[in-house]
């Protein structure tokens, strides 16, 4: 049987339609937020937005733990380095989760002094990382207390690690992170939480220490660093300062290099609803924020620049616009030693009052076994009943809802049920009246049977795609929306069952939703892996508020609105298969009007994930 040619056989260049929708949809929201920061021109507006701002950043990632359960922190070890020792540090962030870390400690300490969180980038090495231990040295031998600490699914903190074969489960960092993260993303929730409550009991305990001046604690990292550093900015706000490197732009600039991020940097209805990036630079406002950029990043230098010229005009209510500030290393992504050097140099200004003279040099660094707070390197090694992030997230799962019984409350819910399924699909805005301009692109006869290429809009710009194929004779029972995982590419897989469907005279239409079969969305280099376009196309729609899975069942719905059009169909049924049966299984929910339901290979429940 029959399947598409390339560019839906040279009618249209589909590639990009997705690409090109999601950004048409986000410009409305990037232009209505510059907007709407325009008008922002006291402290008292200013003030009510960030609060707002702030409370809409708790709900999307899940909210924060509630309790702050007992710490129980255990040193595993002092290294002395001359000038400072290093203390390594577990503490339970909550029971049973294990946090490790590096405490860097002046020797010379006379009073409470001034003291600066470190959060790590993207290295499986975590603390150990020699970048990030020469950073922390820098800060340490000016002075500061220095409080590295490891964050989930790097250094000692693996979350999917086999302690008999002493090997990880689940690729590098940031692999373990989207896997976890989109577990999360199941329950409404971002795994992101746990990184920031690690840091937050972290500073818990920072704040137990007589060598720690409470009212002067900073932050710092690149990177991951600089996600976690500007989450925590917007949601912790006992940090008198903040440098976070490598990362602050404008979600519009990201968003125009069509690269991916891992879910802990993926904020749930961001770019609908903020916080863009300025916002997390401003939700320290007035106090010091620097930051650090690299001129040939692969973050856009120009996002970097935009945010820190929206962040001034806020400072500037304050009349604080020289506390918020950019400097940019002529270099490619990391914290560079010219980083290093600006972010000692911002704490001596802005803690001490002292001049910014400090020079950088080659400090010297560990190997990383000698950082380590467990004695082979792993946390679940240690303790073999530690918690991890999945035993977190699963422990947070709501109740089941009760089963129903037929009757009217059966039929209450079931109104509920839709509603709520278009909600959390995102979906519920999309517009089902727009036309849809079908086109029968090409009728042939193919192994005996009559068959029909066809092409419609789902929604403006949206080209959706199928084969129509025609049983023997002129009696069809009913014509069958097919949902296969690859679309119209799987029709020659699949064609024993698309006989057994003609040979019942049904009439298979098989569909291809956006980004399937041929309307696929192109791959970039990186490929079909885990970052592939297929998540960052999902991280862009739950970032706008929606999701993939909900514009594809939309597009199930707009196939049922074309079949409804047709003068020779009647009876309307819906099969799904593996992917496609999800689509299927959330249209059928929503639209009434097909006859007969068919789901193989669907997930009994997300639940059982």
């Amino acid at each position: 049987m029959q399947t598409f040619n390339p560019y839906v056989d040279g009618y249209y260049d589909v590639a990009d339609q997705m690409k090109t929708d999601l950004y048409r949809r986000a410009k409305v929201h990037f232009d209505r937020q510059c907007q709407q920061k325009a008008e922002l021109k006291t402290i008292d507006a200013f003030e009510r937005y960030r609060a707002q701002l702030k409370k809409r950043f708790l709900k999307a990632i899940g909210g924060l733990p509630q309790e702050r359960t007992p710490l129980n922190p255990q040193c595993a070890g002092v290294i002395d380095r001359g000038n400072f020792v290093i203390e390594k540090i577990i503490y339970e962030s909550l029971p049973e989760f294990y946090v490790t870390s590096a405490l860097y400690l002046p020797k010379d300490i006379t009073q409470p002094t001034p003291a600066v969180v470190f959060v790590h980038g993207h290295s499986d090495l975590g603390k150990s990382y020699p970048v990030y231990q020469a950073v922390c040295t820098d800060l340490v031998n000016n002075g500061f207390v220095v409080f590295a600490i490891d964050p989930p699914g790097q250094g000692e903190r693996f979350q999917y690690y086999d302690p008999a074969k002493q090997e990880r489960i689940i690729g590098g960092c940031t692999t373990e992170h989207t896997h976890a993260g989109l577990q999360f993303v199941l329950r409404g929730a971002s795994v992101a939480r746990h990184f920031i409550w690690d840091v937050m009991r972290g500073l818990d305990y920072l704040e137990t220490r007589p060598e720690v001046d409470k009212g002067r604690i900073g932050l710092t990292g690149n990177s991951g660093g600089g996600t976690q550093s500007c989450l925590l900015m917007m949601s912790e706000p006992r940090f008198a300062a903040a440098v976070p490197c490598t990362f602050v732009m404008t979600l519009e600039s990201y968003m125009k290099t069509g690269q991916p991020q891992d879910s802990e940097q993926i904020v749930q209805g961001g770019i609908a609803y903020g916080p863009d990036h300025d916002d997390y630079l401003t939700a320290m406002a007035p106090k010091p924020v620097l930051v650090g950029a690299a001129a040939y990043d692969y973050f856009p230098i120009e996002g970097a620049m935009e945010a820190v010229r929206r962040a001034k005009r806020i400072y500037a209510l304050y009349s604080a616009e020289d506390k918020v500030d950019i400097t940019v290393a002529p270099t490619r992504h990391s914290y560079s030693p010219y980083l290093r050097q600006a972010c000692v140099n911002w704490y001596k200004r802005h803690f001490r009052n002292e001049q910014p003279d400090f020079k950088t040099g080659e400090p010297q660094t560990l190997p990383e076994n000698e950082l380590w707070c467990t004695p082979n390197g792993q946390v679940l090694d240690k303790f073999p009943n530690g918690k991890t992030v999945f035993h977190l997230n699963k422990a947070s799962l709501p109740k089941a809802p009760p089963k129903l019984k037929a009757g009217s409350d059966f039929e209450k819910r079931r109104g509920e049920m839709r509603n709520a399924v278009l909600e959390v699909l995102g979906i519920n805005d999309e517009n089902r009246s727009q036309p849809i301009y079908p086109r029968i692109i090409a009728e042939n006869e193919v192994d005996g049977y009559q068959t029909e290429k066809i092409f419609f809009f789902s929604a403006p710009d949206i080209v959706v795609t199928g084969v129509m194929v025609h049983p023997k004779g002129d009696s069809v029972k009913q014509t069958d929306l097919v949902l296969f995982e690859n679309g119209t590419k799987d029709i020659p897989a699949r064609k024993d069952l698309l006989a057994e469907l003609l040979a019942n005279h049904h009439r298979p239409f098989v569909f291809d939703v956006r980004g399937i079969g041929a309307v696929e969305m192109r791959q970039a280099e990186r490929g079909r892996g885990v970052h592939a376009a297929e998540y960052k196309f999902g991280c862009d729609t739950m970032m706008l508020g929606k999701s993939t899975l909900g514009l594809r069942v939309f597009d199930v719905l707009r196939g049922y609105d074309y079949l409804s059009t047709r003068s020779d169909v009647e009876n309307i049924g819906l099969l799904g298969v593996g992917s496609g049966a999800f689509w299927a299984y959330f249209a059928a929910a929503i639209e009434d009007g097909f006859k007969v339901l068919t789901f193989t290979d669907l997930l009994y429940s997300y639940r059982n994930l």
